[in-house]
């Protein structure tokens, strides 16, 4: 059995922790940063653990930078592969090239487990490091997505079972050169007006049911637009009344529901503060 020393404890355990790291922030952590820029913060501290190996001539520590290097390495590569949907065929290829960037740069270990030389290695992790910085700047100062509500100004109930229908869309334009998450703002809607003719009950002395409508944006959560690119997702809106069926109303939005409850039934649409698709 193979003598355990503090030296080796404290490099193993430096490397899972580091690693432990990586892979809580690339999976657990909503940054919301760009891809590009979690990629390109992931990169720079493998890379720094990497020039500190090569400045040793400890072989296990080395041993640890590498295989720090490598699980956070495929854990990256299945982050993009996640968050762009990419398919079977994709992740095959970039894990067969994942295989062969390994092999090729374990023949050029030299006999003491070293990659390259020190100082190399220092300026490749400051020019990454320098460009993870730029980027993660850029990507905060512009800000992310811009959202764009456009609702149709009337709609009309089509004459099924399921009172639902299309109410406008979700625009998300992407102002950036660098892919974003897409993060939609949530909305509601109200009956405003008079809706006393669409309440349901009523009878036998009983107050007549609220209208109740449900408005929910289609898609868009883990979604990404790519640079300078736009997204649209369809805003869906349920109806929860009576004789609505062919029935038509004007939508309008609204910084809140209307307290009005006179003029000609219509829908409003504000801004949530509550949970998504909360019915009113």
């Amino acid at each position: 059995m193979a003598d355990i020393d503090a030296e080796t404890v404290f490099n193993w355990a430096t490397g899972t922790l580091a690693t432990a790291g990586v892979l809580f922030f690339l999976f657990n952590v909503e940054s919301g940063l760009s891809p590009v820029s979690v990629g390109l913060l992931v990169a720079a501290f493998v890379l720094g653990i990497v020039a500190l190996t090569q400045r040793t001539d400890d072989a296990e520590l080395r041993t640890v930078g590498y295989a720090v290097a490598v699980v956070s390495g495929v854990g990256l590569f299945v982050k993009f592969a996640n968050t762009f949907d990419a398919g079977s065929a994709v992740v095959t290829v970039g894990l067969l090239a994942l295989a062969a960037a390994l092999f090729g740069l374990r023949t050029r270990l030299d006999e003491t487990g070293g990659l390259v030389d020190d100082r190399r290695a220092t300026l490749l992790f400051g020019a990454v490091a320098a460009l993870a910085l730029l980027v993660v700047v850029g990507d905060v100062a512009t800000g992310g997505l811009q959202y764009e509500l456009r609702t149709a100004g009337e709609i009309q109930v089509p004459e099924t079972r399921e009172a639902e229908v299309e109410v406008g869309v979700l625009v998300a334009t992407n102002p950036t050169p660098l892919p974003e998450r897409v993060e939609p703002p949530r909305y509601r809607a109200c009956a405003a007006g008079d809706w006393s003719e669409y309440r349901e009950g009523g009878e036998g002395g009983e107050p007549p049911e609220e209208v109740r409508l449900h408005l929910d944006v289609e898609g868009g959560y883990d979604d990404h637009v790519a640079g300078f690119g736009e997204r649209r997702y369809p805003v869906r809106l349920h109806i929860g009344a009576r004789n609505v069926s062919g029935a038509e109303f004007a939508v309008r939005v609204r910084e809140r529901c209307p307290d009005d409850e006179s003029g000609a039934a219509y829908v409003a649409v504000f801004p949530a503060e509550g949970p998504r698709g909360d019915p009113v």
